[in-house]
């Protein structure tokens, strides 16, 4: 890969790519663009004296565009073609750009929608954390738009609607609530106020998985305990977190964390829905630790609660796994 500045040889390199990173924002955005307007746009900036580098793979793959108000810069545009992804161009762009940056200034600026999780992302990863400004509008056309409701600490915003979101199903979740607490005369306190109880529950619940691990030889994290406490099940559990860190047994949840963890999957709140039958095989490998260290009453609790397993509609391998254990452990005397 190279990396050069536009001159009027490759200014049509420019040119092409701006379309393509119009006609892909457009297209998230569903709304529709010119595309002699922005060639015409294109070629303005560059006559301009803008900043513009365009990286090449054989072809025109990427560009960045920087500009100059009252002496700051700002990182307008950043494109990378959809096959050339995940190469490392677009943050060799960004470092290039940084570079001739730092010649004349030590701060460099850009623009984000937030709409835009991916772009979010990358610029997070490229370091840009720091909020400057909050750039507001308000639409004086008569015509409705589909909007979305965010917060910044607590105060209601909205944000425009785009036809293709990357959003989460958590992340939905989270808006649709939004949307209906405001619409529910929510207030920016009260707001704050569910959040601030929700995060000291959190950092609550992390300080005694802390306190708890220490009691176990474990490579896991007091996080990935406390968001597998949390996550989410296909059926209600009986226990509450809590309960679960104060039971004498919490070495089963120990062994599943690490069974999956073995298995390569990342420990999130959606670990469980996501891969039943590969956190119902590891729940059999921890209950067989946990069988082997129980005494006489928990066992037998156990072991009928085995039984009912095996009332379930399950994998005959996974059947046959629970009637080992049964018949292995049913007579069992744990050296406790």
């Amino acid at each position: 890969m190279k990396i050069f500045q536009v001159t009027r040889e490759n200014l049509s390199d420019f040119q092409d790519l701006y379309v393509e990173f119009f006609r892909e924002l457009r297209g998230k955005q569903g709304w529709g663009f010119n595309e002699g307007e922005l060639k015409r746009e294109a070629k303005e900036y560059f006559e301009r004296g803008d900043l513009i580098f365009i990286a090449y793979k054989d072809e025109p793959a990427g560009f960045i565009r920087l500009s100059s108000r009252e002496g700051c810069y700002w990182i307008e545009e950043l494109f990378v073609k959809p096959k050339f992804r995940g190469q490392g161009i677009g943050k060799a762009l960004v470092k290039r750009a940084e570079e001739e940056v730092k010649k004349h200034d030590d701060a460099l600026y850009l623009y984000v929608l937030p709409q835009d999780k991916d772009a979010i992302a990358f610029w997070k990863k490229m370091g840009y954390r720091i909020v400057n400004t909050i750039e507001l509008m308000k639409d004086l056309s008569d015509e409705k738009v589909p909007l979305r409701t965010i917060e910044i600490l607590g105060e209601e915003f909205k944000i425009f609607k785009w036809s293709r979101e990357k959003y989460t199903r958590e992340e939905l979740e989270f808006l649709d609530l939004l949307e209906d607490f405001y619409s529910k005369g929510g207030t920016k306190e009260e707001f704050i106020s569910i959040v601030s109880r929700g995060l000291k529950e959190w950092l609550y619940g992390l300080e005694e998985c802390e306190r708890v691990l220490k009691e176990f030889n474990t490579p896991i994290t007091p996080r990935e305990l406390w968001l597998y406490l949390n996550a989410e099940t296909i059926e209600k559990d009986r226990y509450t977190p809590k309960e679960i860190l104060s039971n004498r047994y919490l070495l089963h949840e120990i062994e599943e964390i690490k069974c999956l963890k073995e298995r390569g999957l990342k420990i999130s709140r959606e670990v469980i829905i996501n891969n039943p039958w590969i956190v119902y095989e590891c729940h059999l490998k921890a209950m067989e630790a946990e069988l082997k260290v129980a005494n006489e009453e928990w066992r037998k609790k156990r072991l009928k609660d085995l039984g009912k397993y095996l009332k379930q509609p399950l994998p005959k391998d996974l059947k046959e796994k629970i009637e080992g254990l049964i018949n292995k452990y049913k007579a069992y005397k744990p050296d406790v």
